[in-house]
């Protein structure tokens, strides 16, 4: 598998992007677990550093978390070792036994960047449940980027500093995230740098990329709207079951 872009930023988002757990359980306490007794197997796809996966496992479900990144991997090796962590690609994961649950969270299906990548995730992750399952996921929408998403900023610490930046170009419908990361080792200072790309699309063609995997068209909750959560501004939370 090549490197992933999420290798050299997963240090940083550790130390700074990790709280989105901690906003979002009260909505899978609500919207997930009551489709999942205690035991089942829950899937979270594109698990980043483990913490929702510790809240998982904590709450009393065998947990398998699925990321394509060995880096943000040893961290939720270190938070959730416990669970069974994969290094896969959400688009071709295998499992060992099918989920009752499978969850991917904080806009990650937004990296897929053409419609056949993400109905590939689609339909791996059909495949992946047993009949009956749930899946649930959330995705960034056209109107976060283009009201929310460009930016310049700046991260300064005494152990590290990172220049951050980010655009969105609306015929495209590609939004960008770079950051040049410096990271003090003793004396020297260690440059990374990093490159992240999302997809913006319309709810229209996430419902027909489920309907073409095989689910039925979802139930959208907005962030917003919904659920009462100014942070999830443009944020839509989509959630459909495998037919038996």
């Amino acid at each position: 598998m090549s490197e992933s872009g999420y290798d050299h930023f997963a240090w940083l988002y550790h130390q700074h992007w990790d709280d989105f757990t901690d906003q979002v359980w009260p909505v899978i306490q609500g919207f997930v677990l009551p489709y999942a007794p205690k035991g089942s197997h829950i899937v979270d796809l594109c698990c980043g550093t483990g913490k929702m996966a510790r809240r998982l496992l904590d709450a009393g479900y065998l947990v398998t978390g699925i990321d394509n990144s060995k880096e943000m991997l040893q961290w939720a090796h270190q938070q959730a070792g416990d669970a069974t962590l994969l290094c896969q690609d959400a688009r071709e994961f295998e499992l060992n036994q099918p989920a009752q649950v499978i969850v991917s969270l904080f806009d990650s299906l937004n990296h897929m960047m053409h419609i056949n990548d993400l109905q590939q995730v689609f339909s791996r992750v059909f495949d992946a449940l047993v009949p009956g399952g749930l899946f649930f996921f959330d995705m960034n929408t056209v109107q976060k980027y283009e009201s929310r998403w460009t930016s310049q900023n700046a991260l300064i610490y005494p152990d590290h500093v990172a220049a951050l930046s980010a655009h969105y170009d609306l015929k495209t419908r590609i939004a960008s995230f770079d950051a040049a990361i410096f990271l003090k080792d003793q004396k020297a200072w260690i440059r990374r740098d990093v490159h992240l790309t999302q997809k913006a699309y319309a709810v229209n063609e996430i419902q027909q990329a489920l309907i073409n995997a095989g689910f039925p068209e979802a139930h959208v909750l907005d962030g917003v709207k919904d659920l009462s959560i100014s942070d999830f501004y443009g944020r839509l939370f989509f959630w459909t079951q495998k037919v038996s």
